[in-house]
């Protein structure tokens, strides 16, 4: 699989932290970003990703809840906070 191929949802409260990562790694990976786990959610219907990326504190939902459904479907997911 090549770089190009990769895709990366990461989601922060956090919009220059959106921004910053995009802009690092958006020649390298297909980036979509979430500013929130709901936004997150309509992203994962429409589309696969390789990674996901989240951060830990937000409002309604920390990133442990947002990617806890995961871990039922995924046998050994990397879960980094």
């Amino acid at each position: 699989m090549s770089q190009q191929q990769i895709r990366i949802l990461y989601i922060d409260d956090e919009v220059h932290n959106l921004n910053a990562f995009k802009a690092s790694f958006r020649r390298l990976y297909a980036i979509h970003t979430a500013e929130s786990a709901e936004e997150a959610y309509k992203l994962l219907e429409e589309n696969d990703f390789h990674i996901i990326i989240s951060d830990q504190r937000m409002p309604k939902m920390t990133g442990i809840e947002f990617l806890n459904p995961f871990s039922k479907n995924t046998p050994n997911p990397f879960v980094f906070c």
